[in-house]
C-alpha cells in the first residue's frame, strides 16, 4: 500500500494535473479571503472557507481525481492491479492516501492566515482552526466520492463531469428541501444527501458530531463501493462471478446498513455532549450563569415563537433563537416552545398579552404565576446603525441574556420585583441603551426621582443611581438621602472631574461613607496604566486610565486582563477612611504609584501633587445602628460606563457595570443578567499589509504552477 501511496502522490507532480488542482484551490482562497477578510475586515474564516469549497473544491478535486481509475480501465493497465501482491482494497486506500496529501498540500497553506490576520487583530483561532480541519474532512468525502465515478467509467471526462455534478448538488440540494411538502420526505433526503449543510455545520462555530460522522461515514461508504466496483471487474471472466456478485451485494447492503447505524447513533447523542462551542463569543452553548437559569427553573415555562418553523429557519439570526431555546431545555425539563403560525392563527397573542406581536417576536408565559414577557426581534438583536446608508447591520445578539431575563421575570411573584431609581434635576447623564439593557434583564424596573420635589427617598426603592451630577445637590435633598442610607439604602454613584464647579453637598453624601472626593484630575505616568491615543481632539492622553483591576472581588470577575482592559477616562482621586470601625472598604480600581492629583489655577498654571496609587473604584459597606448593611460603590470617571469607551475595551466596561449592578441589588432579589454577545470584530488592514499578502499569495501560486511546469518538462525531454 505504502509503494502504491508513493507511485500516486509522485504520478500528480510529474504531470501538471496536481500544480494545476493545488493552484484552483489556492486561487479561490485568495479570492474569497479577499473579499471577506481583507476587504470587509472579517476576523474568521467562514465565508472564505465556505466558498473555497464550493467552487475551489467542486472543481479541483474532480479534476484531480477522474484519471483515479478511468485511465487505468480505459489503458486495460488495470489487470495490473488484479495480480498485484496487494488487495483491492489496499490499493483503494493508497489511492485515497495520495490524492488526500495533494489537496492537503493547499488546506496546510491556509493555515497560516489565522496567524496572518492575529497580527492586525483579535481572531478566534480555536473557531478558524476547527473550520479547516471541517474542509479537510469535507475534502476527503469529495475525494472518495470522485475516485467511485472514476471507477465507473474508462473516461475521465466523464468521471469529471458526473463528479462535479454530484458535489455541486450536494452542496445546493438543502436549501430545497423546505420547499417539498411532504416533511418526511425533505428530512429523509436532507439525511442522505445534503453536503452543504453539514460542512455550515462545521464552520459556523459549532463541532458537531453528527456532521462529522456524516462526513467520516460517506468517505468510508464510497471508498467500500469502489473496492467493491473494482472488485467486480476482477472477477467478471471468473467461474465464480455469480457468487463473488451475491458477495458483493450482500456487503454492500451491510455497509450502508452500518453508516445508517452510525449516523442515527450519533444524532442521538444529547447535544451538550454533541455540540462543541467553537466560538470566542460561546454562540452556541450557555454561559454558567444562564445554565444556572435552566437548571433553577421550577415552574412550566412556554416560549411561544411567532412564526412558522419554516420561517425561523430561513434566516441565520432567528435560527440562532430557536438555537438557544433548545439549549436552555437541555438544562431543563419545565421549559417547552411552539411555533405559531399567524396566519392560521392571528389571535393567539391576545390571551397573553395587550401588546402587539409581530412575526419573529416571541411570548414568554409561566403557567404558575399566569405571568407573560414578550420579547420582540430587535431585543434579541444587538443592532448598529450605518450614519452613511442610514441602515443597521447586525453586531451581536442577545437571545441568551434576553431569554434568561424573560424566563426569571415570568416566575416572579409582585412581591418579589426589585425597583431602583435614577437622580435627575442636576444636568445627569443618561444612561445608553447597552446599559439600561444590563438593568433590564436584572428585572429591575427604574424610574427617575427628583428628589427635591419628593418628601423623601420612596420605600420601595432598592437601589439610588447618581450618574454624574453636573451641578450640585440641594441641602434638603442630602438629608433625604442620608435618611435612605439610614434606613439600609444602597447607592450606585457615578461621577468624574467637574472643573471648577462646585459639588460640596454631593461630596457630604459620599463623606457620610467616609469618602472623600479629591475633585482633582488623576494624571497617571506609567505608560502601562494609560491609553496612548487621545479618544478626543486636544485630549489629555495621561487621564484616560487603564487602571489595575482587584481581580479578588466578585464585582471585577472576567475584567481587567490584557483583553479586558477597563478604560477610565478623567477620573478624580478618591480617598477614605482606614480607620473607620463601621464602614468596611475594598479598592475596585485603583492605577499605578507613578499616578498623581492635577489641579488647575484661574491663571491658567497647573500642579501636581499627592503622587502615589490614587483609588478611582470603590466599595463602602456602612454598618448601620440596627446592624443592617448600606452599600455604596462609587466610581469616578464619568465616561467609564459609555458605549463609545465600551466597545474600546470590547465589553469590558459593560462588564463591569452587570457585575456591579447585580452585586448591589442582589440584596433583595435572586436573579441572574447576561451581558448581549457581540459578534467577532473586525479587522483592519494598511493598503500596505493588504498587497504585501496578496503578493506572497500569488508567489505561492506561480511557484507551485512553474515548479509543476519545469517537472513536466524534463519529463517530456528524459
Amino acid at each position: 500500500m505504502l509503494a502504491i501511496f508513493k507511485r500516486e502522490f509522485k504520478s500528480y507532480f510529474q504531470t501538471l494535473v496536481g500544480p494545476i488542482a493545488i493552484d484552483i484551490i489556492l486561487v479561490f482562497g485568495l479570492l474569497f479571503f479577499w473579499i471577506y477578510n481583507l476587504m470587509n475586515g472579517y476576523s474568521d474564516l467562514a465565508n472564505t472557507l465556505y466558498s473555497m469549497c464550493m467552487y475551489g473544491f467542486t472543481f479541483a478535486i474532480p479534476v484531480l481525481s477522474m484519471r483515479c481509475f478511468a485511465d487505468e480501465k480505459r489503458n486495460k493497465s488495470d489487470q495490473l492491479l488484479f495480480t498485484a501482491p496487494v488487495s483491492i482494497g489496499q490499493i483503494v486506500i493508497g489511492k485515497f492516501l495520495a490524492l488526500a496529501a495533494v489537496v492537503a498540500i493547499p488546506i496546510a497553506l491556509l493555515c497560516v492566515l489565522p496567524p496572518i490576520m492575529g497580527i492586525f487583530g483579535t481572531v478566534p483561532y480555536k473557531w478558524d482552526y476547527v473550520m479547516i480541519l471541517g474542509v479537510l474532512l469535507y475534502a476527503l468525502m469529495i475525494i472518495a466520492i470522485s475516485m467511485f465515478m472514476s471507477s465507473l467509467t474508462e473516461s475521465a471526462t466523464i468521471a469529471a463531469v458526473f463528479s462535479i455534478l454530484v458535489t455541486f448538488l450536494g452542496m445546493v440540494l438543502g436549501s430545497f428541501y423546505s420547499n417539498i411538502g411532504n416533511e418526511k420526505v425533505a428530512t429523509v433526503l436532507s439525511a442522505v444527501y445534503d453536503f452543504g449543510s453539514r460542512l455550515i455545520t462545521l464552520l459556523n462555530g459549532s463541532f458537531d458530531i453528527t456532521a462529522v460522522a456524516y462526513m467520516l461515514t460517506v468517505t468510508a461508504l464510497f471508498l467500500f463501493l469502489t473496492t467493491q466496483s473494482i472488485q467486480k471487474r476482477r472477477y467478471t471472466v471468473s467461474k465464480e462471478n455469480a457468487s463473488v456478485g451475491m458477495y458483493s451485494a450482500i456487503m454492500t447492503v451491510v455497509m450502508v446498513v452500518v453508516v445508517v447505524f452510525v449516523n442515527l447513533a450519533a444524532s442521538q447523542i444529547p447535544e451538550k455532549y454533541r455540540i462543541i462551542d467553537v466560538t470566542n463569543n460561546g454562540a452556541y452553548s450557555l454561559t454558567d450563569a444562564a445554565k444556572e437559569v435552566a437548571s433553577s427553573t421550577s415552574d412550566e415555562i412556554s416560549i411561544y415563537l411567532m412564526g412558522t418553523q419554516e420561517q425561523y429557519e430561513a434566516y441565520t439570526y432567528t435560527q440562532t433563537i430557536v438555537d438557544n431555546i433548545k439549549m436552555f431545555q437541555r438544562y431543563s425539563g419545565k421549559i417547552s416552545y411552539e411555533f405559531i403560525d399567524l396566519e392560521t392563527r392571528p389571535n393567539f397573542a391576545q390571551d397573553y398579552t395587550t401588546d402587539t406581536v409581530s412575526t419573529y417576536d416571541a411570548i414568554v408565559y409561566d403557567k404558575s404565576t399566569n405571568r407573560t414577557k414578550v420579547i420582540a426581534l430587535e431585543d434579541f438583536l444587538v443592532l448598529e446603525t450605518d450614519y452613511q446608508t442610514y441602515q443597521q447591520n447586525i453586531t451581536g445578539y442577545d437571545v441568551e441574556g434576553e431569554l434568561a431575563q424573560a424566563i426569571q421575570y415570568v416566575q416572579l411573584t409582585e412581591d418579589k420585583l426589585v425597583k431602583a431609581y435614577t437622580l435627575t434635576g442636576h444636568n445627569e447623564t443618561a444612561f445608553e441603551t447597552s446599559f439600561t439593557d444590563v438593568i433590564a434583564k436584572a428585572n429591575v424596573s427604574t424610574e427617575d426621582l427628583t428628589l427635591y420635589t419628593a418628601d423623601a427617598v420612596p420605600d420601595d426603592c432598592s437601589l439610588l443611581i447618581i450618574n454624574f451630577p453636573q451641578t450640585d445637590l440641594k441641602a434638603d435633598e442630602v438629608d433625604k438621602i442620608k435618611s435612605y442610607i439610614d434606613k439600609g439604602g444602597n447607592i450606585l454613584a457615578i461621577f468624574g472631574y467637574v472643573g471648577d464647579a462646585d459639588m460640596t453637598n454631593f461630596n457630604t453624601v459620599l463623606a457620610y461613607y467616609g469618602i472623600t472626593n479629591s475633585a482633582q484630575l488623576v494624571y497617571e505616568e506609567d505608560a502601562e496604566h494609560y491609553y496612548a491615543y487621545p479618544l478626543t481632539n486636544g485630549g489629555l492622553a495621561n487621564g484616560q486610565l487603564l487602571p489595575v483591576v482587584n481581580s479578588s472581588s466578585e464585582i471585577t470577575k472576567g475584567v481587567g486582563s490584557i483583553n479586558a482592559p477597563i478604560l477610565a477616562v478623567y477620573a478624580t482621586g478618591l480617598s477614605y477612611n482606614a480607620d473607620a470601625t463601621d464602614t468596611t472598604y475594598t479598592e475596585i480600581l485603583t492605577t499605578s504609584d507613578q499616578a498623581s492629583l492635577l489641579s488647575f489655577a484661574a491663571d491658567g498654571s497647573y500642579q501636581f501633587s499627592d503622587k502615589g496609587t490614587q483609588v478611582v473604584g470603590l466599595e463602602a459597606d456602612k454598618t448601620l445602628a440596627d446592624g443592617t448593611t448600606s452599600t455604596c460603590i462609587v466610581y469616578s470617571s464619568c465616561n467609564i460606563f459609555n458605549e463609545t469607551v465600551d466597545t474600546w475595551t470590547g465589553g469590558a466596561n459593560l462588564a463591569l457595570f452587570s457585575n456591579t449592578f447585580t452585586s448591589m441589588i442582589a440584596l433583595d432579589s435572586t436573579f441572574v443578567s447576561i451581558p448581549a454577545e457581540y459578534m467577532n470584530t473586525s479587522i483592519s488592514y494598511s493598503t500596505k499589509a493588504m498587497s504585501a499578502i496578496k503578493i506572497v499569495w500569488w508567489i505561492i501560486i506561480i511557484a507551485i504552477l512553474v515548479s509543476g511546469i519545469v517537472v513536466f518538462a524534463k519529463r517530456r525531454h528524459m
